[in-house]
């Protein structure tokens, strides 16, 4: 089952785009065409690491792809910003991954003189529908007069990068796109579900790419981070999903409605486990670290039965007995 993830857009994003197929039907929809055609796809592979800052892995997340240009080896750089106001920045900032990656570079080849070309592509989310207007080449952000910028000509560093706002695009675009359907749900409801009451209807739509989804390798996965990531991020509460549940693929319902009892019974336990941490607190003080630890990761069982003794008991070892 997909994990409970700190950050649900970072491991929901990092889940799907991460194979490299979804990834690469991404790439098709916002590279320019003749670049596309150029792109040997099956060469298409995810990089080991992220240049972002832990600070910032809040609000971006990055996922490096190398894959050979027209026979020549590339690094296509996607970055994806999950806040919903634009970094005024950005060109700036993905300046600076692109060093990063370099740097990395040289240091694993050291007798290089040259460098792979990075291509940059940045993926812009907002769930206030917040359109990008911040601008997509370092040579914007420079304080110059028309007539200073085109006297230095070339020597104005410039650094474009490919934006897909997928806050200007609604659902009928998205489904124009050549997605898989895992990526197709995911651009939905990473622009769509933080907060919203109403996706089981909402999500009517995408009926036919939540069946499509558990039909492919790892689909069943997939399945479960998206509910997993919708019972995070969204107010809509179990019972509104029922008709949308009900058209589904009985394998794909299956894997959802299997997942929502697990995390829900999770939330249970969590919330009990809190519970009986707090009576410790009250009734004898101080609680270990290793006792809270020790309690979170205990068995439901284990959990009604300590509620039970901590009645009676005279101190915390007599309660976890």
């Amino acid at each position: 089952m997909a994990e409970q993830p700190s950050n649900p857009h970072d491991a929901f994003t990092r889940l799907i785009l991460g194979r490299t197929a979804n990834a690469a039907s991404e790439l098709r929809s916002v590279l320019p065409e003749h670049l596309v055609q150029q792109v040997n796809w099956k060469t298409l592979r995810l990089l080991p690491g992220s240049f972002v800052s832990p600070q910032l892995r809040s609000r971006y997340t990055d996922l490096p792809f190398s894959a050979e240009i027209n026979g020549e080896q590339a690094i296509i750089y996607f970055l994806i910003e999950h806040q919903s106001s634009n970094d005024h920045l950005m060109a700036l900032r993905l300046t600076e991954y692109m060093v990063n990656i370099w740097t990395q570079y040289v240091d694993t080849h050291p007798n290089t003189k040259t460098l792979p070309i990075v291509i940059p592509v940045v993926l812009h989310t907002s769930p206030r529908g917040y359109r990008w207007k911040a601008p997509t080449d370092l040579s914007q952000l420079f304080a110059l007069s028309a007539p200073l910028r085109d006297s230095l000509g070339d020597l104005v560093p410039r650094m474009r990068f490919i934006l897909d706002d997928i806050a200007r695009t609604d659902l009928a675009d998205l489904q124009k796109r050549p997605l898989t359907p895992a990526v197709r749900v995911m651009l939905f409801l990473q622009q769509n579900a933080s907060g919203r009451k109403d996706l089981g209807v909402t999500m009517m739509p995408l009926v036919a790419d939540l069946s499509a989804m558990a039909k492919v390798p790892g689909g069943d996965r997939d399945l479960q981070a998206v509910v997993t990531y919708i019972t995070t991020v969204s107010k809509t509460v179990p019972a509104d999903f029922d008709p949308l549940i009900k058209r589904l693929d009985p394998h794909a319902r299956e894997v959802i409605m299997t997942t929502g009892e697990m995390l829900r019974a999770e939330g249970q336990a969590k919330g009990e486990a809190d519970l009986l941490i707090r009576l410790l607190w009250r009734k004898f003080g101080d609680v270990p670290e290793s006792t809270i630890r020790r309690v979170r990761s205990a068995d439901p069982r284990d959990l009604h039965r300590w509620a039970d003794q901590i009645l009676t008991a005279t101190t915390i070892e007599e309660t976890l007995n």
